[in-house]
């Protein structure tokens, strides 16, 4: 497109492209839009002439976008993102706020930090719709294409190109069932003689007690189970010769709802560094900064709590 024809340029065209992407369905993005189907093929067959592309190929499903439609697509997300952040009022009216909030992150720090922060923005905000996803390992490329809002992580490595916050540190110790026999000789060595539970996400040499182990000169560890989550690890260490390795504020939760022991590691393990972090288009969108700080507020009520 010629940037020199701007002004010739309906700026809705991009709103109707936008739908286009993401339905994939000339019905249902003209739903979306609140016109008509046969307005919408309108519309497309102006973005195509504007666009010299022909954006969509239409197959069994509906619409598949071509390579410089998806090309467009980030882009296109990032313009009417910053068109929303121009437009939007100063003072926030929260009982009128609408919008959808999507934030990657760990099930433990749902279930331990989360999900009071989540009920006091809704006690505000009503009509804020949080989705919540397990972080996946390119959630750095769906911050960038605008499909999430917010990525909320325990010893994520930010990617400098995005902004960050600070939320907690968490020290990591040792939960296992309350019978379980090391109790009676608790120390590194004894610790290595039984199996452990470990994160599937982590490999050996990013895992902190493997490497403690072999740099001890330890005996070798033994895993008993891999989880891919921390949380589901409290239901399997009960009647049980497992040990896990967690969060503070997760290991508290399998004592209190488990009955489980929880127990100082008697080697050094690394603090665990919780961060916010988002993309540089929503740092000053007024929506988006006081739920990053009602979430920054939760974490710091419940650390002073705890």
């Amino acid at each position: 497109m010629n940037r020199n024809h701007i002004s010739k340029v309906d700026l809705n065209l991009l709103k109707s492209l936008h739908a286009l992407l993401e339905e994939k369905h000339v019905g249902r993005a003209a739903a979306k839009m609140n016109v008509s189907q046969s307005a919408m093929s309108h519309t497309l067959t102006r973005l195509r002439t504007t666009f010299s592309d022909p954006l969509f190929i239409r197959n069994a499903k509906g619409l598949e976008p071509t390579s410089y439609a998806l090309e467009l697509s980030g882009k296109l997300r990032f313009i009417l993102d910053e068109i929303d952040t121009l437009l939007t009022p100063k003072s926030l009216n929260l009982a009128t706020v609408r919008c959808q909030f999507r934030i990657q992150t760990h099930d433990f720090l749902i279930a331990t930090y989360l999900a009071d922060a989540f009920r006091a923005i809704k006690d505000e905000a009503p009509n804020i719709i949080f989705d919540i996803q397990i972080l996946t390992a390119d959630s750095d490329q769906k911050l960038d294409k605008g499909e999430l809002e917010m990525i909320i992580g325990a010893g994520l490595q930010a990617n400098p190109r995005f902004m960050q916050k600070h939320l907690a540190d968490e020290g990591l110790v040792c939960l296992l069932d309350k019978h379980h026999p090391v109790l009676a000789n608790w120390n590194s060595n004894a610790i290595f003689h039984y199996p452990h539970i470990q994160s599937s996400l982590l490999d050996d040499k990013d895992d902190p007690v493997t490497r403690y182990g072999k740099e001890a000169g330890l005996p070798e560890r033994q895993i008993g189970l891999y989880t891919e989550t921390l949380n589901s690890q409290l239901a399997l260490l009960p009647n049980s010769n497992l040990i896990a390795f967690l969060p503070m504020s997760l290991a508290r939760q399998g004592q209190q709802f488990y009955g489980l022991e929880l127990m100082s590691c008697p080697f050094p393990l690394p603090v665990v560094t919780i961060r916010g972090i988002w993309h540089e288009r929503h740092q000053n969108d007024p929506v988006h900064k006081w739920i990053r700080d009602k979430i920054d507020k939760a974490f710091k009520q419940l650390k002073g709590n705890k």
